[in-house]
């Protein structure tokens, strides 16, 4: 009785376990055009240096250094150079899972713009509006000037 009952329960969590894909398979899948100067290879080598406990960092095709900042299962956060962050995540939705690209650009020490786009589980570009948004830092400027 407990084995049925065993096999009941795994058969109803397989498939919410199978809807949510690991992000380190996400990473490797991702399409080099995505990323244009970190080759396959670069990707795959920065997560066996942060599971080494290394420093997760390798030369791009830029001639700088991309550094795996942080990993988890669902997520991952990338500096690829000294003007550019990128951020991987997926999130559950009606139909399975989306995977979410964001592109944060520093233009200058005041302004940074931010590139979001959301893709199918197969890299197909899902015709969401594609959020483009230019930040400003005055607020932070102001909060820290003395007031009379």
């Amino acid at each position: 009785m407990k084995r049925i009952l065993f096999v009941i329960l795994m058969g109803a969590c397989l498939p919410v376990m199978a809807q949510r894909p690991n992000i380190r398979d996400v990473f490797k899948a991702m399409p080099d055009s995505l990323t244009p100067y970190l080759t396959t290879n670069n990707r795959l080598d920065l997560m066996d240096f942060l599971d080494a406990s290394m420093k997760s960092s390798v030369g791009n095709m830029m001639e700088g250094q991309t550094e795996m900042v942080s990993l988890t299962d669902d997520s991952l956060s990338l500096v690829m150079n000294e003007v550019m962050t990128l951020d991987l995540w997926t999130e559950p939705v009606d139909t399975g899972t989306v995977i979410c690209l964001r592109r944060t650009y520093r233009l200058n020490s005041r302004q940074q713009q931010v590139v979001e786009e959301r893709f199918s589980r197969d890299w197909l570009s899902i015709k969401k509006k594609t959020s483009i948004s230019t930040l400003l830092r005055r607020d932070e400027d102001i909060r820290e000037k003395p007031h009379f």
